[in-house]
């Protein structure tokens, strides 16, 4: 996922590529980011480097202290164009069902193509979250009809990966 932070003034452009590899301004930096106890405390490794966060969400920006400095950072989300959507379904008024991702990470593989017929239970997508491989299962047989973009991308929940219609 991208984002675009400002902080102190200062704009930097994040990309977080997988769990502990993130890009900021184009340079890696591999980090390791926990939440204490569900507090809004957070123990952060950058690098060589640890440190405590003490984060408070406010309306359209975060206040972060560390190390007895407070910034103030605001957050976009930066996500890329699609293509848009083709003028007709890919079931031309047929039900249909979207598999979707069931929770954010990374989109590792889709065993399907358009035109494969799947039977229910069958893995048609595996996505990796937290160092975790899920294989995702078709909710029902029929036929492959739409692929929701390639593998090897970030994906969020709730987002289609595929389309599913009547066999």
């Amino acid at each position: 996922m991208k984002f675009q932070v400002r902080a102190s003034g200062r704009t930097f452009a994040i990309e977080v590529d997988h769990d502990q590899l993130v890009w900021v301004d184009g340079q890696p930096l591999y980090v390791d980011l926990e939440q204490v106890g569900g507090l809004p405390v957070y123990s952060l490794a950058a690098g060589d480097e640890g440190y405590v966060l003490f984060v408070e969400e406010g309306q359209d920006e975060y206040r972060v202290e560390v190390q007895g400095q407070v910034y103030s950072v605001q957050v976009e989300e930066r996500r890329p164009r699609l293509a848009p959507p083709p003028e007709t379904s890919a079931c031309q008024d047929q039900e249909c069902t979207a598999v979707v991702a069931p929770l954010p990470g990374r989109l590792l593989a889709l065993p399907v193509a358009p035109g494969d017929e799947v039977a229910a239970g069958q893995v048609v997508a595996v996505v990796e979250s937290m160092k975790m491989q899920m294989a995702i299962k078709a909710p029902r047989s029929g036929v492959v009809r739409q692929i929701q973009g390639p593998a090897e991308r970030d994906v969020d929940q709730g987002e289609e990966l595929l389309i599913l219609g009547p066999g």
